[in-house]
């Protein structure tokens, strides 16, 4: 699942709200001057991607988040190793690191992450 730059625009929004939000309320946060009826598309695409929900009440349509930010990081994280390093983390710090080697103290931070992992 990804989410484009427009469509992450709108997550944005909607996941600083931290609550529902109408599309009025969207509009109004988005510096652009998109229409209404491609705000809209980008809601029903987010909707079809499982990554916002949407209650009708009346003729107002409130829209709220499925997943956290921090869900959807770590879903691209994911599938960004896989789809790039085949899954591994050594290839991926590999070329993080350009065949170079992380300094003392980057050791010792990934070290104590490592350590911390259950």
């Amino acid at each position: 699942m990804r989410i484009s730059d427009s469509e992450m625009d709108i997550m944005r929004i909607i996941w600083d709200a931290g609550c529902e939000v109408t599309t009025a309320y969207i509009l109004e946060r988005l510096n652009t001057q998109r229409k209404k009826t491609t705000v809209l598309t980008f809601l029903k695409r987010l909707t079809d991607k499982g990554v916002i929900e949407t209650r009708k009440n009346g003729k107002t349509n409130f829209y709220r988040a499925k997943i956290s930010e921090e869900e959807y990081k770590k879903i691209q994280t994911e599938e960004f190793l896989k789809e790039t390093h085949s899954g591994s983390l050594s290839s991926f710090f590999a070329a993080l690191y350009g065949g170079g080697h992380p300094d003392k103290e980057e050791l010792d931070e990934l070290r104590e992450w490592f350590e911390n992992i259950e």
